[in-house]
């Protein structure tokens, strides 16, 4: 198999990036711009700030929480379920003791046209809480319920699964994040500019290891052709990444994906069903505090013999099982009550690796898109055109 006979609509949106990425980081990150959506004092003014969206939108504001309390400055933000938020938030836990004004419920959407934000956004107004639609369609059902509205303008080109509006949401909410934060008096206006150069050098540089990472997916894909059966595992600031990764994995193969932690991984995706059928992909950096734990969690993977790709900003040698003489192997799966060792015959992970970010909030701005071209291939290699075979990933036109 050629990779080239693969290319994909994926593939084309993440080489996009490369361009993509400073275009869309000039036109969020402007003083001048956010000054019209929001002026300074009511932005000074802000106390509370919900995120929300649907789909790939509310992994983009899940993904992006950690990095909006830091740039802003703010504790209390929070991104829930938009079903949640439009169904059981009450008006106390809406606005957590901040008179109305001082809260902001920010909505994300590249297309604004899906029902369940408008219900939030009106929500919000019913409440007296200022709104926000993050979008690239200011002319739609979330723009007409916004009170504001932050376009990202994002150029003309294939988002099919969306990788370029996933993107540009990230891209947005940061540049929101930090004007809040000048604002606020937490970054100066020569801080918000160097965080925009920042972040660019950031991305690019992951971008400049794209062709041994793209090569690496599409032998993962040959590696994993046939399963149909997937999970992606991860803690806390990659979690939204890996809600992200599932989301491709469905729309372009059609197969079953779930993503979990590592946690949940012990107590309950352990005792999967034929588990050397589910190909997994742990995403893992070395800042996340749960690092010990996902080594376990790596290990009871390999233990049940799990078809294993781990994404992360350290060295393939981190994960090596380490066994001293006299002493049992490091992993608490692998060693059955009667002495098994059926890590015997577990093989190795494979491991993607991807630069490390200058601040750990930052990794998801790059760290779907491995899983993400892995989803692609997977589905390409089989012939499997995306979105249950109406969409040809290789014209990147929908079948009729």
């Amino acid at each position: 198999m050629k990779k080239e006979d693969y290319f994909n609509s994926i593939t084309h949106q993440v080489e996009d990036l490369r361009e993509l990425c400073g275009v869309q980081a000039d036109l969020c990150f402007d003083l001048g711009k956010l000054e019209k959506v929001m002026d300074r004092k009511t932005a000074a003014g802000i106390r509370r700030v919900i995120l929300t969206g649907c789909g790939d939108s509310y992994s983009a504001a899940g993904a992006m929480l950690k990095g909006f309390r830091k740039l802003s400055g703010l504790k209390k933000v929070n991104a829930p379920d938009i079903m949640d938020l439009c169904a059981f938030y009450s008006d106390a836990r809406l606005r957590k003791g901040y008179a109305p004004e001082e809260v902001l419920v920010v909505a994300i959407s590249f297309s604004g046209s899906a029902e369940r934000l408008a219900v939030a956004l009106n929500k919000a107004a019913d409440h007296g809480l200022d709104s926000m639609l993050i979008t690239r369609t200011p002319d739609s059902r979330g723009g007409r319920a916004a009170k504001r509205i932050f376009n990202v303008e994002t150029p003309d080109g294939c988002n099919s699964p969306g990788l370029r509006s996933y993107f540009a949401s990230m891209m947005g909410l940061t540049a929101l994040a930090a004007y809040i934060g000048v604002c606020r008096g937490v970054l100066d206006e020569a801080g918000f500019y160097s965080l925009k150069r920042e972040v660019v050098s950031y991305v690019q540089s992951f971008l400049e290891d794209l062709p041994r990472i793209e090569e690496q997916m599409f032998e993962e894909a040959i590696r994993m052709k046939d399963l149909s059966k997937f999970e992606l595992i991860a803690d806390a600031n990659e979690g939204f990444s890996a809600q992200f990764v599932e989301q491709k994995f469905i729309e372009c193969g059609g197969v079953y994906c779930d993503h979990t932690t590592s946690e949940e991984f012990a107590h309950i995706s352990y005792f999967l069903r034929a588990p050397e059928e589910v190909g997994t992909i742990v995403m893992i950096n070395e800042a996340d505090l749960s690092l010990s734990r996902m080594k376990d969690t790596i290990n009871g993977c390999l233990a049940q013999h799990r078809p294993t790709l781990i994404v992360t900003d350290l060295p393939e040698e981190a994960f090596r099982m380490e066994k001293k003489e006299g002493e049992e192997p490091d992993n608490i799966y692998g060693i059955a009550d009667s002495g098994y060792d059926s890590m015997a015959a577990a093989g190795t992970a494979s491991v993607c690796r991807i630069v490390k970010a200058p601040e750990q909030w930052m990794s998801p701005l790059v760290d779907f898109i491995p899983g993400s071209l892995l989803a692609a291939y997977q589905a390409a290699v089989r012939e499997h055109n995306f979105f249950n075979g109406r969409y040809d990933f290789r014209t990147e036109t929908w079948v009729s």
